[in-house]
């Protein structure tokens, strides 16, 4: 069973997330996968490592859902954060957007992932080739 809302090590296929939910209203899904970096002005990033208030960040979550819900009239809505050690080129961070339309998918999800980064209680820590660590702040 695919939970509505997942923070923690395991990462779910992207097959098993799509079929999860039918509803033969929904003619738009949009999937938005986040993927550990290490862009230019970040420096020589080797992978993240993902911390989270999990209860609460469950709670904020599940309100961002609902917010897209009355906003944009999504259907349903997936939110997969992981944790722990993330290796760059490896993804962390999933949200998938069920509606009627792709107008009303589109804009559920960018709101979803906008919200979710600005407000779940979720922090990363880039390590670096060299050994050296920094927080990075949303």
């Amino acid at each position: 069973m695919i939970p509505q809302v997942y923070i923690g090590e395991n990462w779910f296929s992207l097959d098993e997330v799509f079929n999860s939910y039918k509803n033969p209203l929904c003619g738009g899904v949009d999937i938005f996968i986040g993927v550990a970096r290490s862009a230019p002005e970040d420096g020589e990033v080797e992978e993240l490592h993902y911390e989270a208030y999990v209860s609460m960040a469950e709670k904020v979550i599940n309100e961002i859902i609902q917010e897209a819900k009355e906003k944009f009239n999504i259907h349903h809505c997936v939110v997969h954060h992981r944790t722990g050690v993330v290796p760059v080129g490896v993804p962390s961070f999933l949200v998938v957007v069920w509606a009627g339309h792709r107008q009303e998918a589109f804009a559920g999800c960018r709101y979803v992932v906008d919200n979710v980064k600005a407000r779940a209680p979720i922090w990363k820590k880039e390590v670096f080739k060299s050994g050296k660590t920094q927080w990075k702040e949303s």
